[in-house]
């Protein structure tokens, strides 16, 4: 594959007419204003591809948009790709304090509405599953297929023993701030990634960047405080899409064993691939699998 041609694009994310299309299968970095959600701000974007069906990939915690770089370049080559920074993330603004999954999705969906994407086939890694979930609840018949790849949509996913002290008032913060500030996700990489050649460190450590690292801990901490809360509509609505579905799972994911990717595709009505020999961070440790499944998806789904 050719190396990318990079190019950038300008336009109001909020308020714009159209956005042109990228001329190549690399991706065209745009950014808008006026994020009615977050007060004022900017969506940062990759766009691969020039044809096809429209494919949006949404990152998971700690992450960008660079989380599926490879995946959106491969990808590229026969869909139309959208690969955002949730706010909060990457090179866009930062996220109120309470935000989670369910105003990252009314973003997105605002996003999507400005850009002018009528259906779509949508994707979620990590924490992007549960906001991919709400998004496609929220556009129903726009969506054309669902692929989650190591992700929770479950309320009562079990909270290993020390993360239960995010319900204690103040030294739950005290420990959030240590074990989620950027040495502590630093260290993640040692426990999360088990295909070191494909994710090595240096490409991990630019995702801890900017105010990605605070906005981490922000749902870490209001995740372990209120799963049943946030994460109930997740589930009812996964359970009600009945859609076109992908599962995507590392036999080797430290945080989620193939248990629950099997749970999670009997709740979404899909059918589950297992990633031999990956970890957690399933679009950087086997790109070209996890762009060759949803290319296969968004063929099959007939839509």
């Amino acid at each position: 594959m050719s190396s990318p041609i990079r190019s950038r694009r300008v336009g109001r994310l909020f308020g714009m007419e159209s956005v042109p299309d990228a001329s190549t299968t690399a991706p065209a970095r745009t950014r808008g204003d006026g994020d009615p959600l977050a007060g004022a701000g900017q969506l940062a974007y990759d766009r691969y591809g020039e044809r096809g069906p429209t494919v949006v990939l949404l990152h998971g915690i700690p992450g960008s948009r660079r989380t599926f770089a490879a995946v959106g370049e491969r990808l590229g080559t026969t869909c139309r790709v959208v690969v955002p920074d949730l706010l909060g993330f990457g090179d866009s603004p930062d996220a109120p304090a309470h935000y989670h999954a369910a105003e990252h999705a009314e973003v997105v969906v605002r996003f999507l509405g400005k850009l002018g994407v009528e259906k779509l086939h949508l994707v979620g890694f990590d924490f992007g599953g549960p906001t991919a979930i709400l998004v496609a609840g929220r556009l129903g018949a726009r969506i054309q297929s669902l692929t989650v790849a190591a992700t929770n949509m479950f309320p009562d996913t079990p909270i290993p023993p020390p993360l239960r002290l995010a319900k204690v008032p103040i030294l739950g913060a005290l420990f959030f701030r240590l074990a989620f500030g950027t040495l502590g996700l630093m260290a993640m990489w040692l426990a999360a990634v088990a295909d070191r050649a494909a994710f090595p460190f240096k490409r991990y450590r630019a995702s801890l960047q900017g105010h990605g690292v605070r906005t981490t801990r922000r749902i870490f901490l209001r995740s372990m405080r209120d799963l049943p809360g946030l994460y109930g509509d997740v589930e009812r609505l996964g359970r009600t899409l009945g859609i076109p579905s992908l599962v995507l799972w590392g036999d080797r994911d430290p945080f989620f064993p193939t248990t629950v990717g099997e749970r999670t595709a009997t709740a979404l009505g899909a059918e589950l691939r297992v990633l031999k020999g990956c970890g957690h961070f399933v679009p950087e440790e086997r790109p070209a699998e996890t762009a060759d499944a949803i290319a296969e998806l968004v063929a099959r789904s007939g839509r």
